[in-house]
């Protein structure tokens, strides 16, 4: 083990009996790379007025678009302002957590408190996409039944917001070039800067033509780059709870890097996770010659110097060894001896045709099944009334549970397709996608046996169209069987991404077959 962390053991046990009190600036750990983390507030002053500006700015512009919005009746205007609401919030996050982090690690709390920012991000994520569906609900409402909208009021409160977003992005990037949760609100007061661009223009254009329709689009596009930006921060939130290794680390190069370096004779155990937004952890077992554990000392340093500049990793913990584990566990099969080659099971791609063939198939099925579930939900989104009629007609709901329904599936379908056609969280999307398939076959299937002879209500929201036959019925079950093909291969992609690196360890050849399975679900 680094006689560095003996040393800060022994500091802790001794100076630190009491686990109350925040430990002091010697518990924190000598490692060079600790010295560039994010404990050392240098400047912190003027970043904390910075940052109390951008939050005043945030919520000052907003307040402006929402009256104008609601005066214009300007839904562009609207949905912007929204946007922004979300930006201040972000900017909020930043700063309380930028107070919390001033307290520094704790024997109670060893890595600090930072992750509070992390679980705020994640609940105003998931508010931002509630926000979105409400605005692309409007859009399209007001998309058939347009409304007036006064340009010069527009015009004016989206130069309010390209004044106060150009303002915040000034305040905010001189902290960008060296704080990366900084630097993440920076771009999105540039990307508010340039979505109050497109609010002008929308603008200026009605005050020449009376195109009103251009409003509603405009604020669809907004919903798509908020939407965007949304499930950004859903993801590295997710992410980060889960302590995922970070997107941008890849760690066979960290093991080849390391392999690499003079005195190192394996790496092996290898794990990465983030702190927060920017701190990542690592941890990793080396080999070494036998010697004395005094002289790996140098060995350390220059592991711990490679890791923060060559890969921005600022807490490593390194165990020494003359000898490889050998026990099989997690990613023991990355070591010096399989250098140049992926851990199977990884992601290296596919190793023989057939994987290839599996592959295709998986991307080909999500994306049928994907592209039909929006194309079901549209017609019932525009026209909730008629779908609620189409819902009583199968006479299994109760009457409260109708309207609900109608409401709330269609998103749902829409959501779900969504998902599968961006590839995004398969496994919640897939089982999802299952899940209603099989409910809408066993509705089928029910109501043929009772004779009822009614609309399906499949892809369109009247209940007079699409009477439902054998022929339905068949279709049905076909896309049923379709998600269960996903399903199957989703679900083995998790459980095989571990299975053939065990065996690897304990000297077993990998099956080939596993590994054109964890290939052919797309990873």
């Amino acid at each position: 083990m680094d006689h560095n962390h003996e040393k800060d053991r022994d500091k802790i046990l001794s100076a630190c009996e009491d686990p109350g009190p925040p430990l002091p600036q010697g518990c924190r750990g000598n490692h060079e790379s600790h010295g560039h983390h994010a404990h050392a507030f240098s400047g912190e002053n003027g970043t904390e007025k910075r940052l109390l500006a951008t939050l005043a700015l945030n919520l000052f512009i907003p307040l402006v678009q929402i009256a104008g919005g609601l005066f214009a009746h300007s839904m562009a205007l609207i949905s912007d302002a929204l946007h922004n609401l979300s930006d201040f919030t972000a900017v909020l996050i930043s700063y309380i957590a930028y107070r919390i982090g001033r307290r520094g690690a704790s024997t109670h709390n060893t890595f600090g408190y930072r992750r509070a920012e992390v679980i705020a991000a994640l609940v105003n994520g998931a508010i931002l996409a509630a926000a979105s569906a409400f605005i692309v609900y409007h859009a399209v409402k007001r998309m058939y039944h347009p409304e007036a909208v006064l340009g010069q009021i527009v015009i004016l409160a989206a130069m309010a917001g390209i004044v106060g977003n150009g303002l915040s992005a000034w305040l905010l990037h001189r902290d960008a070039g060296h704080n990366i949760n900084i630097r993440g609100a920076f771009l999105h007061m540039m990307g508010d800067l340039m979505t109050s661009v497109a609010v002008l223009i929308s603008g200026l254009v009605l005050i020449w033509r009376p195109w009103y329709w251009l409003d509603p689009v405009l604020s669809l596009f907004i919903v798509a780059y908020i939407l965007v930006n949304c499930w950004k921060i859903l993801k590295e939130s997710v992410s980060i709870l889960m302590n995922a290794t970070p997107e941008r680390l890849d760690l066979h190069e960290v093991r080849r890097t390391l392999c690499g370096l003079p005195g190192v004779s394996g790496v092996h155990y290898v794990h990465a996770w983030p702190l927060d937004a920017s701190g990542v952890a690592f941890s990793c077992h080396v080999v070494v010659p036998d010697q004395a554990l005094s002289q790996t000392e140098r060995t350390a340093e220059r592991i711990r110097t490679v890791l923060s500049r060559s890969f921005g990793i600022d807490h490593p913990v390194l165990q020494f060894e003359t000898r490889d584990c050998g026990d099989g566990g997690m990613l023991c099969g990355i070591s010096c001896s399989t250098a140049g080659r992926d851990a199977p099971g990884g992601d290296a791609g596919m190793p023989d045709r057939r994987g290839g063939i599996v592959r295709a198939a998986y991307h080909v099925a999500r994306i049928v099944l994907g592209v039909t579930f929006v194309y079901a939900s549209i017609h019932k989104i525009l026209d909730p009334a008629a779908f609620a009629a189409t819902v009583y007609n199968y006479q299994i709901l109760p009457g409260s549970l109708v309207n609900i329904t109608a409401l709330v599936l269609p998103w749902l379908e829409l959501i779900v397709g969504a998902m599968l056609v961006l590839n995004v969280w398969m496994p919640g999307a897939v089982s999802a996608a299952t899940g209603l398939l099989a409910v809408f076959a066993s509705a089928l299937v029910f109501n043929m046996a009772r004779g009822l002879d009614i609309g399906c209500g499949c892809f369109t929201a009247a209940s007079a169209e699409n009477d439902m036959t054998l022929l339905t019925v068949f279709r049905d079950i076909s896309f049923l069987v379709l998600s269960l093909f996903l399903l199957f291969l989703t679900l083995r992609k998790g459980g095989l991404d571990s299975a053939p690196a065990d065996r690897t360890s304990r000297g077993a050849e990998p099956d080939p077959a596993d590994d054109a399975s964890a290939g052919g679900t797309g990873r």
